[in-house]
């Protein structure tokens, strides 16, 4: 065999079924390693877990910055470093050595066809994993971020069945002014309902809109506003608890059980001529969210409309209305699709947190495999959304309330605008983005100040504008 005609492999530590393709370079990125994979994509190798050094001296990549801010992408794969891109789990990199090109596919699809775990108790795959993760994890304490949602009581009501009362403990975010002060109030009640340890970590102005550290990010966020927060959280914990803890987040439950509900549920039956079904479905949505058949059935439109004025409101250059992806045509393809974001977004974190102790039960390898084998469609009924969760739950905590909605922390970080103002509209003045005349600064301004007023809250794209601009300079 002469050199030319030699297949190329790539081995990692994370690939478990590594494939050999003729002039390829192959990465298998599986389900169970929770982490994201980074790939040099000038010749297809793996960064390693000392990706951050290999960064660090990279230039940020301009372009990729704004297409991130400007591109609502359901999965990100691109980093806002010249030169890496990002292999979510489930997924599978292939980088032709001849081309000089690459793609990156889901596994998920195929995951699908397999069914463990179909028509088990999602509460009890659940508490599973977290027994699992509390035994490598030398039972110590386990603290559940708990707003009193349904997810997050979900985690702890498990953590108690596998721990026990007195070594799991309950954290709330509060702020008096925004909508999170309701989480205080539901947690407090269940928590002394169920007489569970609970710590309230109040919210501070100061700690939002901080200079951001370029290897603390693959990718322009809007959580890039709340580094610090994370960062007080831990340090508020350990101070009470000491560093042999656990922290488990209920972040992916939304996506696994599709709440809120998509509006291809009624659109794909529609499209089909089914038009008893679509209706029905648009019904349901209706009667769930409180909104007439008609804003429901106009809903998806009118937002799509609505964001693509507002970054022709903040940018100078024009944005197009069409989506850059083709958006899923049914309703299986739109779960699959959030799936697959829920495992980018908390694989991204759990690259990235340095203590290496937050644990994303809903994107375990278990609960993912549960949900790809569900009918979406049962996700939700005339009464609830996350019905098998809450169903589940019900079963076994008849006497627990669910909560049905949640809070924010808009007012926290409408606080902290007002705060960093004029630090932040200096830093937005000097970056690139403005220099170039990228940005339309006037209108930028004039939002900043609405929000600082309470006008409307803190729109997505402003933040993302925001977060940019923090990132410090090499």
């Amino acid at each position: 065999m002469n050199k030319e005609d030699k297949s190329y492999l790539a081995y990692n530590k994370q690939s478990e079924h590594p494939a050999t393709v003729k002039n390829k370079i192959v990465h298998i990125n599986p389900l169970s390693s929770y982490k994201m994979m980074v790939i040099n994509s000038n010749d297809g190798s793996v960064a390693g877990d000392d990706f951050e050094q290999s960064i660090s001296s990279k230039e940020p990549d301009t372009y990729q910055i704004l297409r991130q801010i400007i591109q609502n992408e359901p999965i990100s794969t691109s980093t806002y470093w010249q030169g890496y891109l990002l292999l979510p789990p489930a997924h599978t990199y292939t980088y032709d050595t001849q081309l000089k090109t690459s793609i990156i596919k889901t596994d998920l699809t195929s995951l699908k066809a397999q069914r463990p775990h179909a028509n088990e108790d999602p509460f009890e795959l659940i508490t599973a994993h977290i027994s699992e993760v509390h035994k490598n994890n030398n039972n110590g304490k386990i603290v559940v971020r708990f707003s009193g949602g349904v997810d997050s009581t979900c985690l702890l009501l498990a953590a108690i069945e596998v721990a026990g009362k007195d070594h799991v403990i309950a954290i709330t975010w509060l702020d008096d002014k925004c909508s999170a002060n309701e989480d205080k109030n539901t947690s407090i009640a269940l928590c002394n309902s169920m007489n569970v340890k609970h710590l309230l970590f109040k919210l501070e102005p100061q700690d939002f809109f901080q200079n951001i550290n370029p290897t603390d990010h693959f990718c322009i966020n809007p959580s890039m506003a709340s580094d610090q927060v994370f960062k007080n959280e831990r340090d508020f914990i350990s101070s009470r608890l000491g560093d042999e803890y656990i922290i488990l987040d209920g972040h992916g439950g939304d996506h696994l059980f599709l709440d809120p509900i998509p509006t291809i549920a009624f659109q794909h039956p529609i499209r089909e001529k089914r038009l008893l079904k679509g209706i029905e479905v648009a019904t349901t949505i209706s009667r769930l969210t409180g909104s007439s058949i008609y804003e429901t059935l106009t809903h998806n439109r009118n937002q799509r409309a609505n964001e693509t004025d507002r970054l022709n409101y903040f940018f100078n250059i024009q944005i197009s209305s069409q989506p850059k992806q083709e958006p899923p045509k049914t309703l299986v393809d739109e779960h699959v699709q959030a799936i697959a974001q829920a495992i980018s977004q908390n694989s991204t974190d759990s690259t990235l947190k340095k203590p290496g102790n937050i644990f994303y039960p809903f994107t375990s390898k278990i609960m993912i495999e549960y949900a790809l084998t569900q009918d979406p469609y049962t996700m939700f009924n005339e009464r609830d959304t996350r019905a098998p969760l809450k169903l589940a739950i019900r079963k076994k905590y008849p006497w627990i309330q669910l909560r049905s909605d949640k809070g924010h922390i808009t007012g926290a970080y409408q606080k902290a605008l007002k705060l960093h103002q004029t630090a932040i509209l200096n830093k937005i003045r000097n970056s690139w983005l403005a220099q170039q005349n990228i940005i339309n600064m006037p209108n930028i301004e004039r939002s900043i100040t609405h929000s600082t007023m309470g006008l409307g809250g803190i729109e997505k794209n402003l933040l993302k504008i925001i977060c940019a601009c923090l990132i410090k300079a090499n």
